[in-house]
């Protein structure tokens, strides 16, 4: 199955000279957990999560309307190509421990995003011909498993 199956179309974006309040508005007001930066071409140049507002904000200890977007964005972020094969973004995913990956067409346009939420619901909905759930697990587990303790299970104190 192709990633453009999958993915989600209708993508919001940021510009990379946005501040971080906008940033938080979108993201909140569309249940978003990150979002595709683009530049004035319309060329993507990064990604910001929820997670680096909160810690900017934290750790800046100034106003989220003074802090520029591209000042806090994880740039040269992981993407994938519409046409690509559905397995190539579980394993960039897995590789590179992301929910969320931007997709690009030939010329490299932002034309979507595919979230591991696409492709499990994809599975739920009667794709499973298509969609292999070990592979969803496998992706879940990689992403879930914390830098630096790679192959270690966590234990629950009680």
């Amino acid at each position: 199955m192709k990633i453009k199956a999958v993915m989600t179309r209708h993508v919001f974006f940021l510009n990379q000279l946005d501040n971080l309040s906008e940033a938080a508005r979108l993201m909140w007001d569309h249940d978003f957990g990150s979002l595709p930066v683009l530049d004035d071409e319309k060329n993507l140049v990064g990604m910001i999560t929820d997670r680096d507002i909160a810690m900017a904000a934290y750790l800046q200890n100034r106003l989220l309307a003074d802090i520029q977007v591209a000042s806090i964005m994880a740039k040269n972020p992981v993407s994938c190509q519409q046409d690509e094969e559905l397995f190539s973004a579980e394993n960039a995913m897995q590789n590179h421990k992301l929910r969320r990956l931007p997709v690009l067409d030939e010329e490299q346009r932002l034309v979507g995003i595919i979230c591991l939420n696409d492709i499990a619901l994809a599975y739920k909905h009667g794709r499973d011909k298509e969609v292999n759930a070990g592979e969803v697990a496998d992706t879940l587990a990689a992403i879930c498993n914390h830098r630096g303790h790679e192959g270690v299970v966590a234990s629950a104190r009680i």
